[in-house]
């Protein structure tokens, strides 16, 4: 196993072993948000930094685009499928509101 590896794991063990203690999770961190933004975009930038300096990567920037974007395009498809599907399937309108809803949403209105 490689040693990095093993880094990795053992801090995730001292992070899941500090959070899980009842004295940290009692407590207020105001700073613990910032300083999760701080390591994402670290982590962000460093992997960055490093497909940047992979020529396959970068002699393969075009194909990797154009498999993103159709993936992008069947996936948003595929939402909007599903989603109109379950409206119909629940009978719900483009608010959300079932049929029984509506109805006192009109009785609402009448009444004002």
């Amino acid at each position: 196993m490689d040693l990095s590896l093993l880094l990795y794991i053992g801090m995730l063990a001292l992070g899941v072993f500090v959070g899980s203690r009842k004295s940290v999770r009692s407590r207020e961190l105001p700073w613990l948000g910032r300083l999760q933004t701080v390591a994402l975009i670290a982590l962000i930038a460093v992997l960055g930094v490093e497909i940047g300096a992979d020529d396959k990567v970068i002699s393969s920037l075009g194909e990797i685009g154009f498999s993103a974007l159709v993936i992008t395009i069947f996936a948003l498809a595929g939402s909007l499928l599903a989603v109109t599907l379950v409206r119909r399937l629940l009978g719900l309108d483009k608010q959300g509101r079932t049929p029984s809803q509506r109805e006192a949403d009109k009785e609402e209105v009448k009444k004002a």
